[in-house]
């Protein structure tokens, strides 16, 4: 009873008093409510969100997250509670009716590292329960709390979309895969004072209706190999900690494979296709950091010659049997949007291991634009992954044809993609693998073989490519490609030109509306670092020409295209807004005589263009904060701007309304009504959603470093000339007075 009202408390004295428990409290009492308090972290006691470590941030609460960092990181209070706990043994029991489908399906099968974790069920002869120790068992919820569809339940997870938002469940799995897959051969594990003896193998009756298994064995790829001949067969189960080797690294090995195994067996094996969510972006990103770590430690299995060498190895071929489907899955039903880039982002760096060695980390540690080149020895990893490499560029290549180019983050999906496939060292190495179409000669599986397996085993996708219905399985590098690329490039460049044209209308707008807004207000707005959202977008627009410009020239590059053949105008004429319609269909209407829109009539030329134009429009008062204002000042004025619309907002939005010279003084002063737009993506939908805005108080522009700075120069000649600082203050206020009064008169 304690215990759970303990649990019910505020997080951080939750955190305070069990940390007071854990102190008091002997090792039997900590077992006994150890299961109750990992329920109660990853929310498998009926609340959800549990402790919050997938909606909690550094921006929106900073002292959460800094507690939360201290307690459940790699030196923090709760990992030395699993640790402590080890000694004993006694083993806590998770149903495996609770655990995702495709992983149940795989521990039937009875692989050999879940061999001592496995319970049977005597009657069914069947799998029933997992038997885990403390560590395992809070590193398997752990695992699982990422699968957990947060995005779809609670509004707060759905905001935490942003690669610059990391929440701290983010910086726990970076941490722990850093510390238990270790780059480095010589990195000690944390932490390191603990019963090394845990993993022993112990006597246990052996249950008389148990199926007998067979000693299994995994077989390393020829290309993981060491250059010596050596044979590459390994025992990659749970081993002793007394086998292998006679230093102690061996005692700590175990963990590392129990965090290799849980987190590739669990996130690869996601059921994307029978899940009703998509999985959320934080969890792609997780498993791109998972990717990173893996090629990491795989990078250096050369280098260490302990007993973890055998799980470097290992390491990355687990990945290679599960990444295929994964990916391809993700990119079949994600949304056409700029959130495709976590996907994105996550297959360029699995294809990309050559960024992931100690060379490459040690340059970006050291702050040097570094391009690692591709090593002879990575040969082997681009054509066991041929089809990786291939067949999921030409099923990206349809989706980003239909993206729409005038938005920047969209513009920078393509330039990675463009970028990643003009590194020379890869065309050529494509090219060559390619047209061998089979690597038997270098000792690997070839890429029709593996086509022939994962198509047989994930038949529902990529339909188009499987070599059972083609004889002939579509290069990348085919005339068939060539003349897809050809014509993507042309319409790139047709989006480019369709931006600069924009631009220059857009400039020729904010230069027109300036004119007519006179000099002094000008200079104001200036002084006042205040930006229009024409001039925001402006901004925005700016980048894009440029982007897409080098996007061409290096698929011009990779794929061999003649650029003169492309349309490409640095400055083009003013293009009317809107399209002529044709003498056929002047009077044309969508609607029939029923007043019900009639989708026969809608074609997708008309979908495009109306998809073009919109664009989310938002609050300038909850736009991101700029690099020349101040956060917390910025913060507070948002909130004392918040409860004057909240107290006074009827009578602020009755003065406004008024036709009189109070109306007109208050319209220079008060923000104008607007329409609040912005995008959600539900289920795999794409929604537009509106709010209307009235005219409210809006008292950011004094968080900004210019006014402040006009503002001590005015304290400033108040002070020296004027007798006292408050009158420099007051002649400032005087003189916005006057400015305002004076145009209002004039509106």
């Amino acid at each position: 009873s304690h215990i759970l009202a303990v649990l019910n408390l505020p997080l951080i004295d939750k955190i305070q008093q069990l940390e007071i428990l854990f102190e008091r409290c002997t090792v039997r009492q900590i077992q006994e409510i150890y299961p109750l308090i990992v329920h109660s972290i990853f929310g498998f006691n009926g609340n959800v969100l549990g402790w919050g470590l997938r909606t909690t941030t550094m921006e929106n609460a900073p002292h959460y997250f800094t507690t939360l960092q201290r307690f459940f990181g790699v030196r923090g209070v709760w990992m030395h509670i699993c640790h402590r706990l080890l000694n004993e043994t006694t083993k806590f029991d998770i149903d495996i009716n609770l655990l995702p489908r495709k992983f149940i399906s795989m521990l039937q099968a009875g692989p050999m590292f879940y061999a001592d974790l496995i319970n049977i069920d005597p009657l069914r002869h069947q799998v029933s329960t997992l038997s885990l120790n403390t560590f395992e068992f809070y590193m398997f919820h752990f695992v699982l709390y990422a699968l957990q569809p947060l995005h779809t339940i609670n509004p707060i997870a759905m905001q935490i979309h942003s690669e610059r938002t990391k929440t701290i469940y983010q910086l726990l799995t970076a941490e722990y895969l850093d510390n238990f897959l270790p780059q480095l051969p010589d990195a000690a594990i944390e932490p390191m004072n603990f019963c090394s003896s845990v993993k022993a193998p112990q006597q246990i009756p052996v249950q008389a209706l148990q199926p007998q298994r067979q000693l299994r064995y995994l077989k390393l790829p020829s290309s993981y190999r060491n250059g010596n001949g050596q044979a590459s067969v390994i025992n990659t189960g749970n081993t002793s900690p007394q086998s292998g080797d006679s230093g102690g690294g061996r005692g700590y090995m175990w963990r590392s494979e129990s965090v290799l195994y849980f987190f590739v067996d669990i996130w690869l094996r996601y059921d994307i296709e029978s899940e009703h969510h998509l999985p959320s972006s934080d969890f792609v990103r997780g498993v791109r950091t998972l990717i990173k770590q893996i090629h990491f430690f795989a990078n250096t299995a050369r280098l260490d010659h302990s007993s973890m060498c055998a799980l470097r190895k290992v390491s990355l071929s687990m990945v290679k049997a599960r990444i295929y489907a994964f990916i391809c899955s993700l990119i079949d039903r994600w949304p056409l949007d700029s959130s495709l880039s976590v996907v994105l982002e996550l297959w360029l760096s699995y294809i990309q291991p050559w960024r992931y060695t100690l060379t490459s980390n040690e340059n970006r540690t050291m702050g040097v634009y570094y391009e690692p080149p591709i090593a002879n020895c990575f040969d082997g990893f681009i054509i066991d992954n041929l089809i990786v490499f291939t067949h999921i560029f030409m099923q990206l290549m349809p989706r980003f044809e239909r993206l729409d180019y005038s938005v920047y983050r969209n513009a920078y999906m393509l330039h990675r993609l463009a970028k990643t496939f003009s590194q020379q060292d890869l065309v050529d190495r494509l090219q060559r693998f390619e047209r061998l179409h089979s690597g038997n000669a270098y000792g690997f599986d070839s890429p029709q073989r593996q086509v022939n397996v994962l198509n047989s085993a994930n038949s529902s996708y990529n339909a188009q490519w499987n070599p059972l219905v083609s004889n002939n399985i579509p290069k990348l590098f085919s005339e068939q490609m060539h003349e897809q690329i050809q014509s993507f490039l042309f319409v790139i460049s047709m989006a480019r030109n369709s931006v600069l044209s924009e631009i220059s209308a857009l400039r020729r707008e904010i230069s027109e509306r300036q004119r007519s807004e006179g000099y002094i207000k000008n200079l104001f707005k200036k002084l006042l670092g205040e930006c229009t959202q024409d001039e925001l977008t402006l901004r925005e627009l700016s980048r894009i020409p440029e982007v897409l410009r080098q996007c061409i020239d290096s698929f011009c590059r990779t794929f061999n295209v003649d650029a003169g053949s492309l349309s490409m105008h640095e400055t083009l004429p003013v293009e009317p807004v809107s399209v002529p319609a044709s003498p056929s269909g002047q009077n044309q209407s969508f609607f029939d005589s029923n007043d019900c829109l009639d989708l026969s009539k809608v074609t997708p030329h008309h979908m495009s263009l109306n998809a073009s134009n919109m664009q989310p429009t938002v609050d300038p008062a909850l736009l991101p904060i700029q690099p020349n204002e101040i956060k917390p000042l910025i913060r507070l004025l948002h909130l004392i701007s918040e409860n004057i619309n909240n107290k006074y907002g009827r009578r602020i939005q009755g003065c406004y309304a008024r036709q009189d010279y109070i109306g007109k003084l208050l319209r220079q002063v008060l923000s104008a009504p607007m329409t609040e737009q912005w995008f959600e993506n539900f289920e795999g939908n794409v929604d537009m959603f509106e709010k209307q805005l009235p005219a409210r108080v809006n008292l950011r522009g004094l968080g900004s470093i210019p006014n402040l700075l006009v503002l001590a120069f005015a304290l400033l000649l108040g002070h020296l000339f004027c007798g006292g600082a408050f009158v420099g203050l007051l002649m400032l206020c005087l003189l916005f007075t006057g400015y305002f009064m004076f145009m209002a008169a004039l509106s």
